[in-house]
């Protein structure tokens, strides 16, 4: 049979007396009378049957008995405010993602809000990079890299792999009256994303020769590439990642058959060492059914394509 337990208001009084070693500091911190305090401490002793405090002169100290049960009420008193603070105002938790400012503008942040619907529980905070190729040092919970891997300290594994194509806007060349050709395309109307290797690998594997690929312009970042393009300003390399909401709208379309696969992918990357949680697990979990459902959407996408 189990021993009942102090009376636990006794327990918080005495609690407050012996953090402070004082009867009048416990009395003022709960707003009692010392009296007040005195009298709930006996009762702890009485159930007891043992001293708390060896009392002297305007001065108490706990006796070693004392002290274990102090430690006792302290743990259990801090646990139960703690856990009473959460009820109806737990706090969302937070995951720290650090990734390509491309990727997590034109793929992710569409997406965010349907993970935050199915985990009110979880917020994702965000930070994004140009150009991100290797991981960050520290503060991150994931990070989401286009690359090749191999990177130290840190975990990763693949999450996309992505093909190129050049896109162009709706009726970009209807004045030809026929469907277009690479060699259709001009030194001017080229818009290179970073840098202009992407229109001289396609160009060469085309074997397309009339236009320079080293014309154009060249911006750095892959959504400026696409809204130029969508606004009519000449044709850029796309890529199934960054590109797939352009095309599900109709404000880009691919004029060409031509694709290649790019040595690069997606990483989702995390750092070395950590445990995940059942919240950081649901979060890849999901990460990967969206990479699962945007793989199926290109195989339709290229099958279709393909049949026209």
């Amino acid at each position: 049979m189990q021993k009942p337990l102090p009376n636990l208001n006794g327990l918080r009084v005495f609690e407050a007396a012996a953090r402070h070693e004082s009867f009048t500091k416990a009395a003022d911190e709960l707003n009692v009378t010392q009296s007040a305090v005195s009298k709930q401490v006996a009762g702890l002793e009485g159930h007891f049957g043992k001293l708390l405090f060896e009392r002297r002169h305007k001065k108490i100290t706990l006796t070693p008995f004392g002290r274990e049960v102090f430690k006792a009420a302290d743990i259990s008193i801090a646990t139960l405010r703690e856990r009473l603070e959460r009820i109806g105002t737990k706090r969302a938790l937070q995951i720290r993602l650090v990734a390509d400012a491309d990727f997590v503008q034109l793929w992710l942040f569409p997406r965010l809000p349907d993970f935050e619907r199915s985990f009110p529980d979880i917020r994702i905070s965000v930070e994004t990079r140009i150009s991100m190729e290797t991981p960050p040092t520290e503060g991150f919970d994931f990070a989401v890299i286009w690359g090749r891997g191999a990177w130290r300290n840190c975990r990763f594994q693949p999450l996309m792999t992505n093909a190129v194509f050049v896109v162009c806007a709706p009726g970009y060349f209807d004045d030809l009256g026929r469907a277009p050709n690479l060699q259709d395309v001009r030194d001017d109307i080229l818009i290179h994303d970073r840098s202009t290797f992407w229109w001289s690998t396609l160009g060469s594997a085309a074997g397309a020769r009339d236009f320079d690929p080293d014309a154009g312009r060249i911006y750095n970042q892959t959504a400026l590439c696409l809204e130029a393009a969508a606004r009519g300003d000449g044709l850029t390399v796309g890529d199934e990642v960054t590109t797939a909401g352009y095309l599900r709208d109709g404000r880009l379309i691919c004029p060409f058959a031509n694709r290649l696969p790019s040595p690069d992918s997606y990483f989702l990357v995390t750092p070395s060492g950590e445990q995940w949680s059942d919240e950081t697990q649901a979060f890849v979990n999901w990460l990967s059914e969206q990479a699962s459902q945007h793989n199926l959407w290109w195989r339709d996408f290229w099958s279709t394509l393909g049949s026209k």
